[in-house]
């Protein structure tokens, strides 16, 4: 268990720093919506933190034992490989089950309700994405600095356009300016009035030798996208987010569309329809995982017979990391529905589960032959 928590702990990490740490540093988020974001976002990491976490504990355990003739004194006591790894089996069975109702129910409901959350924030207060004292960086190449602030109208308005290598191109500094919100587009109108603004080279921007002359204006505008910071207001659930009865009743609609609508809703059912298959059978798969992991690490824990926790580390992150690159690499598949990517999902599993299952006949084997003591061999 600890090592699922230090997995979930790395991912929750990443997810905060990626999605929210920003939006709390800059006061978009009070410290109770930030915890009830981190609990919603939480149930969707523990889906790849619980296999990974059970392979690296599995392999910790034994290779250790192993390590430290722990095996050898079990199985010359009689006990068998596929005894002494029973209860591993029993727990990462347990652990598929949990795995599949968070993937299927819990999970899908969690992540549709974390971003419902972050679109009523939008809504509530679209304006507070703009600081007085900040440097805003949140939009795609522009940096805007605001003197102050007061509900939607500012002072002392500084504007940066940047270029692929992010160097300002073009500047801008307006006395005073105002923010409005447009819902529908889910955008901010930035609108500077009197001002005035220099271009820069395009070439090098960075050579002030090449600035052309600041031209005046008494007020212009700038459209400021918040797509690029929470995604589209008009929420729409995507397949990974939905639960086991939605996929369900997509499958089955697009299905009834496949067979009496229009040729061109028919292409389009057609596409819902296998791609709901993927979603399906890409949760099934990945609740799986759980088995495939402790299937493949209790014996490679055993003849591995390392006892360092680094090393156990990295094998337990390489086994995960080309459990997730092969399912990744099918999840590209999507539209080549001859290849059935669908089912194509499973093949990481099914590879994963046959590797072990040789490793346990081979390990077990390879006890019983030197469990035969060595005169009853030369009396035979």
């Amino acid at each position: 268990m600890g090592a699922v928590a230090m997995f979930a702990f790395l991912l929750m990490t990443g997810a905060v720093v990626k999605d929210m740490l920003d939006l709390l540093a800059e006061g978009h988020l009070t410290i109770p919506i930030f915890l009830r974001l981190v609990q919603l976002r939480f149930p969707d990491l523990l889906v790849y933190a619980l296999p990974v976490g059970l392979l690296t504990g599995i392999l910790l355990t034994m290779g250790r034992l192993s390590a430290q003739s722990e095996i050898t004194a079990l199985r010359s006591s009689g006990v068998g490989i596929f005894r002494l790894s029973s209860s591993v089996i029993v727990f990462s069975i347990l652990g598929t089950f949990a795995s599949l109702f968070v993937n299927f129910y819990y999970g899908p409901r969690a992540m549709a309700s974390f971003r419902q959350e972050k679109e009523a924030i939008i809504q509530k207060n679209p304006l507070s994405f703009i600081q007085e004292k900040t440097f805003v960086r949140g939009f795609s190449g522009l940096v805007i600095y605001v003197g102050e602030k007061d509900g939607d109208q500012l002072k002392d308005l500084w504007i940066w356009e940047l270029d692929g290598e992010n160097r300002a191109k073009r500047f801008t500094r307006a006395e005073s300016g105002e923010v409005r919100y447009n819902q529908e587009e889910n955008t901010l109108v930035l609108i500077p009035y009197r001002g005035s603004f220099e271009a820069r080279d395009p070439d090098s921007p960075e050579d002030f030798r090449k600035i052309r002359a600041a031209l005046s204006f008494e007020s212009t505008s700038m459209v400021l996208s918040l797509d690029e910071i929470f995604g589209r207001v008009t929420f729409q659930k995507k397949l990974k987010w939905m639960t086991f009865k939605e996929l369900q009743e997509v499958e089955a609609d697009a299905r009834a569309k496949m067979e009496s609508a229009s040729p061109e809703e028919r292409e389009e059912a057609t596409v819902r329809f296998h791609r709901a298959k993927m979603a399906f059978h890409e949760k099934f798969a990945m609740g799986f995982s759980v088995l495939s992991f402790a299937l493949i690490g209790v014996p490679l824990g055993i003849q591995a017979s390392r006892k360092e926790t680094s090393a156990n580390l990295f094998l337990a992150i390489g086994l995960a990391l080309g459990y997730y690159v092969m399912m990744m690499a099918v999840s590209w598949m999507d539209g080549m529905h001859e290849y059935r990517p669908d089912l194509l999902f499973w093949a990481p599993n099914f590879l994963y589960q046959g590797i072990g299952l040789w490793l346990f006949i081979r390990a077990d084997r390879g006890s019983k032959n030197n469990d035969v003591p060595n005169g009853l061999t030369t009396a035979r």
